[in-house]
């Protein structure tokens, strides 16, 4: 089974739900980028205006988009709403992706969860395990990968070039264990073959969910969680999103402690409070993605 949601480009929302006509993308290059610049060039954010946040460069992908309009149509999570995703090539004959976003008024949470008090953190972990059942209880496809069946966008997938038995779609999580290792083997030439050999063999027991994909965010630290003036949650920034295993959500959201937070605040000990604790599959996927990025 397939998922029925993939857009057809240009998606640009009915005039009449716009807030003010849309930016043209010659008035983005003058806007200042919003919060921390990316280690990598390709993409920007920017703010237009009093209304439109704008993602956009030839490392955005439209399904970063498509996984939005996905989510607003299929749940009741508060996200920014996506008024236009669009391609164009820029001068370097680089296709870019343009993702025209509603401006969110709040603070995400790297900045201010230190400073909430009990019952503002206990607000805020009861809306996120509202969002996640919501997400785990959309109907299952039969595949592990991105909306339509397409390669999962989790950087423990990426490949420059195309390489389906590491991007996936998978079939199965023994595919996806088998992919990790060969992800390790691609990026590290002189990788340890005994090593791959041990991960090939123990990863599938210890990387084991029960076999059915659930909608997963993929990137639930504390840089992509605003709240806003009123205390609703609001979960930004949803480019790796997509049917991963049970246990990705959490693997990754404790991975994200470690990331912007750099281990500061106790967001870690709340993440059990909106998602369920999987802290072997946690442990062997961070020595993973550690190995890989540092």
């Amino acid at each position: 089974m397939q998922s029925p949601h993939r857009i057809r480009l240009p998606y640009f929302a009915p005039t009449g739900s716009l807030p003010a006509p849309l930016p043209s993308t010659e008035e983005l290059d003058a806007q200042p980028e919003l919060g921390p610049k990316k280690y990598f060039k390709g993409q920007r954010v920017v703010r237009v205006g009093e209304h439109f946040v704008v993602k956009y460069g030839w490392l955005v992908k439209p399904i970063e988009g498509e996984n939005m309009l996905y989510v607003s149509d299929k749940t009741t999570i508060p996200i920014p709403r996506v008024y236009a995703l669009f391609q164009k090539e820029d001068e370097h004959g680089r296709m870019c992706t343009y993702i025209v976003m509603e401006h969110v008024d709040g603070q995400t949470l790297d900045m201010v969860w230190r400073s909430l008090d009990l019952e503002a953190k206990e607000a805020a972990a009861s809306q996120l395990r509202d969002f996640m059942d919501q997400l785990r209880g959309l109907p299952a496809p039969d595949f592990f990968g991105s909306l339509d069946n397409r390669p999962l966008l989790d950087y423990l997938f990426f490949t420059e070039e195309a390489r389906p038995e590491i991007n996936g779609p998978f079939k199965t999580e023994a595919e996806i264990a088998e992919a990790l290792v060969l992800k390790l083997q691609r990026d590290e030439a002189d990788y340890p073959a005994e090593r791959a050999a041990y991960y090939r063999r123990v990863l599938p027991s210890v990387l084991q969910g029960d076999g059915r994909p659930r909608f997963t965010h993929a990137d639930l630290q504390t840089t992509n969680i605003m709240l806003r003036p009123d205390g609703t949650v609001v979960l930004l920034d949803w480019e790796m999103a997509g049917w991963y295993p049970r246990y990705w959500e959490y693997a990754t959201a404790i991975f994200g402690c470690g990331g912007w937070s750099q281990w500061t605040d106790d967001f870690h000990a709340w993440v059990p409070k909106f998602l369920d604790e999987y802290p072997n599959e946690y442990l062997w996927l961070g020595n993973i993605r550690s190995f890989l990025w540092f």
